[in-house]
């Protein structure tokens, strides 16, 4: 093995181990650290966690436009978020084309001894939160997207939600949605958001000669009956142009000032 500022590599580049706010390479001494570290928890309890066992996992569909290199950043990105002061391993794991992500981490933050406990809520909003960086960072691996927690009745009809409920899986509507206000946050126009649903794969559908919705597992689905509007998607362009008519007034301004001083 290769190891490389907390980062390990077999002989042929094909596997990676993330090793944070860890020393060495060996797998005993790792024990032996996760260990010590537990000695200076705070709060002792017969039941305390000792590990969390995570997992960061993408849809098989994916296969072909996940690599190493976008599971490591993931990785680490997902490291930061959840809590920098622990101490984790991180190793990939591939599985008849099911890309994951094993991750360890301590009970408790590196020698400061606080646990490292992280509740429902705030455990939801660091999977959105990681799925956002993903959208962002890799618009490509569209068929990852899921939609976490539950999420408002009125978007979806009522037998698609007794569907969901039954079998605790998120609709093509919920998980369309989800795609789409992620793509809507980050754009700037309404060009741009169409821009960013091209680049996760999204094609989109004409209904006399105007763009009315995009195509999702096999269905067409419509802008407004999925809450985006025409007035939604006038509102990023509005906001744009309302930015460039404040821009020109604060140039025409700033050279009248100049021509006053004169």
């Amino acid at each position: 093995m290769i190891h490389e500022k907390g980062r390990l590599f077999d002989q042929e580049g094909g596997s990676f181990v993330i090793t944070h706010n860890l020393k060495g390479n060996k797998i005993d001494g790792w024990v032996k650290q996760f260990k010590e570290n537990e000695t200076y928890r705070k709060r002792k309890r017969s039941n305390s966690v000792l590990l969390t066992h995570e997992i960061l996992s993408w849809h098989k569909n994916d296969t072909e436009n996940i690599s190493l290199e976008k599971m490591e950043e993931m990785a680490r990105e997902y490291i930061q978020m959840r809590n920098p002061n622990g101490i984790y391993i991180a190793v990939p794991h591939f599985d008849k084309n099911h890309y994951h992500i094993h991750i360890c981490a301590s009970g408790v933050e590196y020698r400061t001894g606080k646990s490292l406990r992280m509740s429902k809520v705030g455990f939801q909003k660091l999977k959105k939160n990681i799925q956002n960086y993903q959208v962002e960072r890799f618009p490509e691996l569209s068929n990852s997207i899921v939609a976490h927690g539950r999420k408002d009745k009125s978007l979806i009809s009522e037998k698609e939600y007794q569907f969901k409920l039954r079998t605790r899986r998120a609709t093509d509507k919920e998980l369309l949605t989800e795609i789409l206000k992620t793509c809507y946050n980050s754009s700037v126009s309404k060009d741009d958001f169409l821009g960013k649903l091209k680049v996760c794969k999204l094609k989109t559908y004409d209904r006399s000669g105007k763009i009315t919705g995009v195509l999702f597992g096999n269905h067409k689905f419509r802008f407004n009956r999925l809450g985006f509007t025409s007035d939604r998607l006038e509102k990023l362009n509005k906001s744009i142009k309302r930015e460039k008519e404040l821009r020109d007034t604060r140039v025409k301004f700033k050279e009248k000032s100049i021509k006053l001083r004169r």
